[in-house]
């Protein structure tokens, strides 16, 4: 009887899994699915977009014998969004290569196993990374020491400030997948740049209390307690953060629609909340803006934020269908009629609160399937989605067209000594490497908008 060894199971993760693994992460998530994916722009590193955002001014109607309207020209911005890249390994010992004889096989169960769990692992974090900043960011710690420290949890009013991006995320990102480091904020100061420190230590969850009812934070334990904790500290997983810098190559994991549906100017402001926006650094710091486009000079590179009187995170507010309309017609506005919004995102609780209001005025609740077989509540002729992932307190209204996938390389299997498995030196081991080099980038920023602050009814029981 043949035995599999490492050219037979190299064709194996090739033929059969890779098709499977890529029709997967790209399809069994909404935004993977609605949002396109563009190879075309990609060269090098970087993705490169031509943003139209003048208009000729050489128009105007004219006297009978008067000078002509002086002749312009259309105006277009160059952004760039450079590439990250995402990686899942998976490893077996040399006798369960060997021992895998056909599918029937417990060793053959025990690789397709671990296979099939690195590629939900990795679409789980790909599609946190599509609801963030890039920053990596999984909790934000409030108060304790050693080690047991207490998670921020709600959307304002946290004991130890600041309530910002993650201060809702409470240690949902840690019950699953244990690993993450602190980073350490050196200053919080409106008059001076924020800097910071990546610890090196994985902390290790070793447990999480969630807290219910009128205890809005979370617990966690954690086995290898290394840093001083200080307001402002966030977790982010293990590597995934890299040492302040004023360039934006900090950034490691994709960004987000946190990141891109936004007003504010700087991203390491949106992410870190240190109420500047000169950004963060350790010698020069300078200001990290979305695609390298200055905000604050191209005022239109801005999405649509509807906040709270008191500001984000400062407060919340019922939802109402003025609420709903008005930020449905601005982004209508800016987007053209028929071209968008053509995507609504929130969370489950957010969507029952929407359910409730048009149930309490005795209104027709329609669901109805959507492209790529997506079922959702609809409104205005496009659909309100929820995902796990989605921002506690926000809605999303969403131009899919401008929104793109830059990407160069698809999910694919890291062979270039010609072996997709390869051994582990000094080891009866092998590893087989899945990587996906993209990004997600924007070509209207305005088009894209987010109502904040959205007041709902708390579901006592659910952690």
């Amino acid at each position: 009887m043949a035995y599999a060894n490492l050219s037979t199971w190299s064709e194996v993760l090739k033929t059969f899994y890779l098709p499977a693994i890529q029709d997967q992460l790209n399809r069994d998530t909404i935004l993977s699915d609605m949002i396109d994916v563009n190879e075309e722009d990609v060269s090098g590193k970087n993705a490169t977009i031509e943003m139209h955002y003048g208009r000729n001014t050489g128009t105007g109607a004219r006297a009978d014998g008067g000078a002509l309207p002086t002749a312009t020209y259309q105006k277009f911005l160059t952004s760039t969004v450079p590439m990250k890249y995402n990686y899942g390994r998976v490893s077996f010992t040399g006798p369960t290569i060997a021992a895998t004889r056909d599918t029937r096989g417990a060793y053959a169960r025990v690789v397709d196993t671990e296979i099939r769990g690195v590629v939900d692992d990795l679409q789980k974090e790909v599609n946190r990374q599509l609801w963030g900043i890039g920053f990596g960011i999984l909790a934000r710690w409030e108060t304790g020491s050693s080690t047991s420290y207490t998670i921020q949890k709600s959307y304002t009013n946290n004991a130890v400030g600041p309530d910002a991006f993650g201060s809702t995320f409470g240690a949902k990102y840690l019950a699953e997948n244990n690993s993450a480091v602190a980073v350490v904020l050196a200053s919080m100061s409106s008059a001076t740049s924020a800097t910071y420190t990546v610890d090196a230590t994985d902390l290790a969850i070793s447990a999480i209390t969630n807290g219910t009812g009128s205890t809005l934070t979370d617990t966690i334990t954690v086995s290898n307690p290394t840093v001083t904790e200080a307001v402002g500290m966030f977790l982010v997983r293990p590597a995934s953060l890299g040492a302040a810098a004023a360039s934006g190559a900090h950034r490691l994991e994709m960004m987000g629609l946190r990141g891109i549906v936004d007003s504010d100017i700087s991203l390491d402001n949106a992410a870190i909340n240190d109420n500047t926006d000169t950004g963060v650094g350790t010698t020069t710091p300078g200001i990290d803006w979305l695609q390298g486009v200055s905000a604050s000079t191209y005022t239109w590179f801005q999405a649509i934020v509807m906040n709270h009187s008191s500001g984000r995170y400062g407060g919340q507010r019922a939802i109402t269908d003025k609420l709903l309309q008005t930020m449905f017609d601005a982004v209508e506005k800016k987007a053209g009629k028929d071209y968008g919004p053509d995507l609504i995102m929130t969370t489950r609780p957010i969507r029952n609160e929407i359910l409730q209001l048009w149930k309490k005025d005795r209104r027709f609740v329609n669901t109805k399937e959507f492209d790529g077989g997506w079922t959702g509540l609809e409104y205005n002729g496009i659909g309100i989605f929820v995902d796990n992932d989605a921002i506690d307190g926000e809605i999303y209204f969403l131009t899919t067209k401008d929104l793109q996938i830059y990407r160069m390389s698809d999910y694919d299997w890291m062979d270039r000594d010609g072996a997709i498995l390869f051994r582990l030196t000094g080891f009866d081991a092998y590893e087989a490497v899945l990587f996906r080099y993209a990004e997600m980038g924007t070509k209207r920023r305005n088009s894209q908008g987010v109502i904040t602050g959205v007041a709902y009814d708390r579901d006592e029981t659910a952690p």
